[in-house]
């Protein structure tokens, strides 16, 4: 036999009984409070054209690629957004008002495995396209917020940035191509010394010098948004905070300010993002559990331009984080098991599915108790918390 069929893939995992059951509880949870706040679940293929992810700027080598038969490049899906603009794009587009929609999949990009970080992994999450402004900000935000707390996380934050922010320093740095992706590359690598030699080349002085070379380090509460609203006259640059302060008082109103916030230099690794940007962290993990924002400029390449926002919940991490914290409920007892006598198979069969319509979980003995197997011990080796006998006594 070869060693290669007792294997999984690399960059994938095997979901062993019990933990199975507590994440599929999980993302139950997830789902109904998607659903609680008028989202509504769709589900796109497995695999799509390349071209649908490269209208979203999401084609790298870490994808997964490979031919039809027509010789069309097909594409296992990296993220959700691209397919969900599809399908807003061409089976929705004459529907009217804002569209909210959620789901849950499996995704693939090839990365370095490593613990929380997997080839194959799940998302559960939303996107909710024709609404711009801080008030639909804010809606995502305390949908993400409450969505982790339904998945049984209590500590918490979420990080809170503004692309638009960052281009307006950018714009006011008279960055030419070039210097731009050199500096939105050291904010995604959180190079603060080539920040600061990127800036300092460009002779800036002032407020506008000192918030450039320090923005990796901007982050605090609602009164770091305050404080740079002072020091900075760039009217994008202002802009940008004003829309963060208004959001930030309507997650006061939703009861959920507490679990926000700022960074300013936060940059994700996603092009496709124009506005507020926020990721997800807890103590247990070292890397994001959740991540999203605005992209209102993707709907465009779909041919259905229009502002959108959403964000995608890693399961697989926050089931390990919960793991971690001991918050994950792995059972693997059954309510009941259903023991019998010999000649009484055919009254316990008819026991178990009556117990089932009456709502409770139940294994069947695999065969009559005896001397030897008594319903005790059949009870423990199947894992049931109760037994019940039938047949009618020797």
């Amino acid at each position: 036999m070869s060693n290669r069929i007792l294997q999984v893939p690399y960059g994938t995992a095997d979901i062993l009984p019990g933990e199975a059951a507590a994440r599929r509880k999980m993302e139950d949870s997830i789902a109904a409070t998607f659903a609680a706040w008028g989202f509504e679940e769709v589900a796109t293929p497995t695999f799509e054209y390349l071209a649908t992810f490269g209208g979203g700027g999401r084609v790298s080598d870490s994808n997964f690629k490979f031919f039809d038969r027509q010789n069309n490049t097909l594409m296992l899906r990296t993220d959700m957004t691209a397919p969900i603009a599809r399908l807003v794009a061409t089976r929705l587009q004459g529907e009217p008002g804002v569209k909210r929609l959620s789901y849950r999949a499996q995704l693939f990009r090839y990365e370095e495995a490593q613990s929380g970080r997997q080839c194959e992994f799940t998302q559960a999450g939303i996107e909710m396209m024709g609404e711009a402004g801080p008030a639909a900000d804010a809606e995502v935000i305390a949908l993400a917020v409450t969505a982790l707390q339904e998945a049984g996380l209590t500590h918490f934050t979420l990080s809170v940035g503004q692309v638009a922010f960052i281009d307006g320093l950018a714009k006011a740095a008279a960055f030419n191509t070039e210097q731009l992706q050199k500096f939105k590359h050291c904010l995604i690598t959180h190079n603060a010394v080539g920040l600061k030699n990127l800036v300092r080349q460009q002779h800036l002085t002032g407020p506008l010098a000192q918030v450039m070379e320090e923005l990796l380090f901007l982050q605090g509460d609602a009164k770091l948004l305050a404080d740079l609203a002072e020091k900075l006259t760039e009217p994008q640059c202002l802009q940008a905070l004003a829309s963060l302060q208004e959001m930030y008082k309507l997650t006061e109103a939703y009861g959920v300010a507490a679990y926000v916030t700022f960074d300013l230099g936060l940059l994700r690794d996603f092009d496709y993002y124009t506005g507020m940007i926020f990721e997800g962290y807890t103590p247990e993990l070292g890397y994001p559990i959740i991540g999203g924002g605005r992209y209102d400029k993707m709907m465009a390449a779909f041919g259905s331009p229009c502002p959108a926002i959403g964000f995608a919940l890693g399961v697989d991490r926050v089931a390990l984080a919960l793991a971690r914290a001991g918050k994950l409920e792995i059972n693997r007892l059954t309510d009941l098991l259903v023991a019998y006598k010999p000649g009484a198979l055919p009254e316990a069969i008819k026991a178990c599915m009556d117990l089932r319509a009456q709502g409770q979980s139940v294994k069947l003995a695999p065969r009559p108790c005896s001397k030897d197997e008594t319903p005790e011990a059949q009870m423990k080796v199947a894992r049931c918390c109760a037994y019940t006998l039938i047949g009618k006594a020797e």
